[in-house]
């Protein structure tokens, strides 16, 4: 199920309102470019790297990484990187790759 990045681009270029965990507020996407997805939230602004979603991606698509939301998670932030996982688990949700 590779995504190529190009399509996250278009995806949200024009930006995207994103529903969060439950209990959280709605995430919106501001944009996208070669390297980053850009996010921002009620209390901040921040960008998400390219190469650590393209890394759970693939990780989720060789069956490595569960798909489960909550999992997805702790597993970006402990495997991946410390940034912004449940922000990074959302996006990967609204792109098919977590449930």
């Amino acid at each position: 199920m590779a995504t190529d990045w190009s399509e996250i681009v278009a995806r949200y270029q024009g930006g995207a309102q994103l529903p969060s965990m439950p209990g959280a507020r709605t995430l919106e996407v501001t944009g996208a470019d070669d390297e980053y997805v850009y996010v921002s939230h009620r209390l901040w602004q921040d960008k998400i790297t390219r190469a650590y979603l393209e890394k759970a991606m693939t990780l989720l698509d060789e069956g490595k990484m569960t798909s489960n939301y909550g999992d997805v998670v702790d597993y970006y932030r402990t495997y991946i990187a410390d940034e912004r996982p449940t922000t990074a688990a959302t996006i990967l949700k609204d792109l098919g790759y977590v449930s």
